[in-house]
């Protein structure tokens, strides 16, 4: 923890560089919080234990590595107790009731490790896992709905997109259709089935592509449904 714990507000720093606040000067939660990442927090103290209240969560991340789910109900409760010099007990409780039957509460056991190095921390740097994950059979990848091959084909084309923080980032991504199933590829690249899920949706590796068509019945684009946000991709026009 950093920042003034008998002040307005209290900051917790994350081995992801994230800064959480936690506000104390007597706030209540807001009824309607714009969603975010972390969470809006209030806090209170009950003796030498920080108690902080947190919701308004993003329901488009999980709740833990093991890919639990969230939803915009998410209310997490968490007790920060200070056993002794080195030692913190935090207890969370998590009340989700439309993804969890009941709360349920957790503990987590801290301790300080002095005289260490506070080493930069970036998943993306030095990424080693992706080209060696095989898959197992409890991934969860939806299971195929029947799609006519005459609906799938109107997908096939090329689609482009650019971030909208970066647009010089930008790339094509071409659908084929082969065998009466549909792929996609990066530039020529990563060769990859699609997965349908219904007539406009389509599952693409951990992503979810959802296809729209104009006034026409043309499709126009896709948009890729992702954790930070969606991406739109765009149809180029047939050739000739």
């Amino acid at each position: 923890m950093s920042g003034a714990l008998t002040g307005q507000a209290t900051g917790i720093l994350l081995e992801e560089l994230n800064y959480r606040q936690i506000h104390l000067d007597g706030r209540a939660l807001p009824k309607d919080p714009d969603p975010s990442f972390m969470g809006y927090s209030v806090g209170r103290w009950e003796g030498d234990t920080l108690i902080a209240e947190s919701t308004g969560f993003k329901d488009r991340i999980w709740l833990d590595l093991a890919g639990h789910p969230i939803t915009d109900s998410l209310r997490i409760t968490e007790r920060f107790h200070r056993l002794d010099f080195g030692h913190m007990e935090i207890t969370e409780t998590i009340d989700d009731p439309k993804t969890f039957k009941r709360p349920f509460t957790i503990v987590i056991k801290l301790e300080l490790v002095p005289d260490s190095e506070i080493l930069e921390f970036v998943c993306a740097e030095n990424e080693k896992d992706r080209e060696h994950m095989v898959g197992t059979p409890s991934d969860p990848k939806p299971a195929a709905a029947k799609v006519a091959p005459a609906v799938l084909s109107r997908y096939v084309g090329s689609y482009e997109f650019a971030y909208p923080e970066n647009p010089t980032v930008s790339g094509t991504y071409n659908i084929t259709m082969s065998e009466g199933a549909l792929f996609i590829d990066t530039d020529g690249k990563a060769r990859t089935a699609l997965i349908p899920i219904s007539d406009t949706v389509l599952y693409w590796r951990d992503a979810r592509l959802e296809f729209f068509e104009d006034s026409q019945g043309k499709v126009t684009h896709f948009v890729r449904v992702g954790v930070e946000g969606d991406l739109r991709y765009t149809r180029k026009p047939d050739r000739k």
